[in-house]
C-alpha cells in the first residue's frame, strides 16, 4: 500500500486555498472570489483525466501499444442526490469523459486498452468505488 499526504491551507485571500505536498503547490479558488485557480470539482475532474492519461501511457509503454498522443474530455453535473441514510447531498451525479488519441491500432484493441485504463487508474477506481473517508481527530493552535 503506498500514502500520500497533501496539506490544504486557507490562504487571507478571499476563498483561495493553497495545497502543497512533496515541494509542488496547487492553487484552488472559486470564479466568484479571486478566479485565480480552478475550484475544489474542476480540480477533482482534472485529477481524475491527469490519471487516465498518466495510466494510459504507463499500460502503452508496457504493452508496446501505439499511443502517440492521448487527452481526455471530461464533463460533469454537480447537483443535488439522495445517498445512503436518507441524505440528500450536493455531488457529482454523472461524470462523462472522452478519451482521444492517435494510434495506429484496430478499434476493438483500442476499445480493449482503454477498458484497462479504466479498470487500472486508481482516481477512476476511487470515485467508481468510493472510499472510506476518516476524520483523524482535530489541532486546534492557538
Amino acid at each position: 500500500m503506498s500514502k500520500y499526504k497533501v496539506t490544504a491551507t486557507k490562504t487571507t485571500t478571499g476563498m483561495q486555498v493553497s495545497a502543497s505536498t512533496r515541494g509542488f503547490e496547487i492553487t484552488f479558488d472559486e470564479p466568484e472570489s479571486t478566479n485565480t485557480g480552478m475550484n475544489p470539482v474542476e480540480i477533482l475532474l482534472a485529477s481524475f483525466g491527469a490519471c487516465q492519461a498518466i495510466t494510459a501511457q504507463a499500460l502503452a509503454k508496457k504493452r508496446n501499444f501505439d499511443l502517440r498522443a492521448f487527452w481526455v474530455t471530461i464533463e460533469g453535473d454537480l447537483g443535488r442526490e439522495d445517498v445512503a441514510d436518507g441524505k440528500n447531498v450536493r455531488k457529482f451525479t454523472e461524470i462523462r469523459y472522452q478519451p482521444h488519441l492517435r494510434s495506429s491500432e484496430s478499434d476493438e484493441d483500442i476499445k480493449k486498452f482503454l477498458a484497462d485504463v479504466a479498470a487500472k487508474c486508481p482516481v477512476e477506481n476511487t470515485l467508481t468505488y468510493g472510499t472510506k473517508f476518516v476524520q483523524d481527530g482535530f489541532v486546534k493552535v492557538d
